[in-house]
């Protein structure tokens, strides 16, 4: 009876599921419009649509154009009340945002961190104002320039010397009780760029290669990170230089920077590319940095076509906004945890 109990609370949460992101990514629907965008009957949308208005989080709106009879109400999603907190760590400063669970952004601001502060210290004040003034953050995540090892325990991030060696997650669990995520950032912004601006997924898999100073990649595949067995994966400024061209453990970074050519630093890091291709047969890389450029895909596309057949070369493209990309990639890290609170609720009302 039990197992049965668990069953239906599952199938209705399932439900749930399919009708909430229906009305997120449709911002307004009837309920015969959220019927057939996901397939289930009409009963059973009534009654999901009526107690997500019971519970406040859809709200009726305008009546749409009757084919004949009563109008349809139309319905929308609220849901200001289900915020995250979002962090970008930067060298000098923490980038914030507050945002509802539908993408809609609350506050965005910044906070410097001087060179004489404690990086922990700083981020741990941050939290403690935000949780104080907005009591409707449920859930907070954070981005880093560097490997983020189980236990959240940080490593190779060079540029903020202060968190080597600092398990970041455990600091921040011991003073806060709410869900803490923290993320490297290449991924953060690789989950970003396949998901649209209300973190619904738009794409399944994508490689970002950031190149230049602070060579680094993300990779997403089938809609989720890769993050290697130790979370190294995508660290490739640790690879050498091609063999003959650099001196012994010289870095493709390094190489990088000593040269002005756009077809030799598309040479270089050619090898590179045709790695990913190999290993990971992805159909997007997209490049970020000011070093890429229209002009070093073109160069860097022909060097593909030396050494793979054509047939297997993604897309190669430069990445439009980093930023925005890194926002919503943090905002998609937590937005389940979001959701998941509403559909529970939804699934054990009588």
């Amino acid at each position: 009876m039990s197992i049965q109990k668990h069953d239906a609370h599952s199938l209705k949460e399932q439900n749930a599921n399919l009708v909430f992101n229906a009305l997120m990514a449709m911002k307004t629907a009837t309920r015969r419009q959220l019927a057939w965008r996901t397939g289930l009957s009409q009963p059973t949308v009534n009654s999901i649509v009526h107690e997500l208005e019971n519970m406040g989080v859809a709200h009726p709106g305008n009546f749409a154009v009757s084919a004949g009879g009563r109008r349809p109400q139309c319905y929308t999603l609220h849901t200001d009340h289900l915020r995250a907190a979002t962090i970008r760590v930067l060298a000098g400063s923490l980038e914030y945002v507050v945002v509802a669970v539908d993408g809609t952004v609350i506050l965005r601001n910044s906070w410097t961190v001087a060179d004489t502060d404690s990086p922990v210290v700083t981020l741990r004040s941050l939290l403690a104002t935000l949780l104080k003034q907005d009591c409707d953050i449920r859930v907070v995540s954070i981005g880093v320039p560097g490997v983020v090892g189980p236990g959240g325990m940080l490593r190779a991030i060079p540029q903020i010397p202060a968190l080597e060696g600092v398990a970041l997650k455990r600091e921040l669990d011991e003073m806060f009780d709410l869900p803490i995520y923290i993320e490297n950032d290449m991924n953060l912004v690789a989950l970003g760029s396949v998901v649209d601006e209300s973190g619904l997924a738009a794409a399944n898999d994508a490689v970002l290669v950031h190149i230049g100073e602070g060579m680094r990649a993300g990779i997403v595949i089938g809609g989720r990170i890769i993050r290697g067995y130790s979370s190294f994966a995508g660290e490739i400024e640790y690879m050498v230089g091609p063999p003959g061209v650099c001196e012994e453990g010289e870095t493709l970074e390094h190489l990088l920077a000593e040269t002005n050519s756009v077809a030799q630093q598309a040479r270089l890091i050619s090898g590179m590319i045709v790695s990913i291709i190999c290993l990971l047969n992805p159909p997007v890389i997209s490049f970020g940095s000011n070093l890429a450029s229209e002009e070093m895909l073109r160069y860097l596309r022909s060097e593909c076509e030396k050494r793979l057949p054509l047939w297997t070369l993604p897309s190669f493209q430069l990445m439009a906004d980093e930023e925005a990309s890194y926002d919503r990639g943090l905002m998609a890290l937590v937005g389940d945890v979001l959701t998941s609170q509403i559909l529970h609720e939804l699934s054990i009302m009588s």
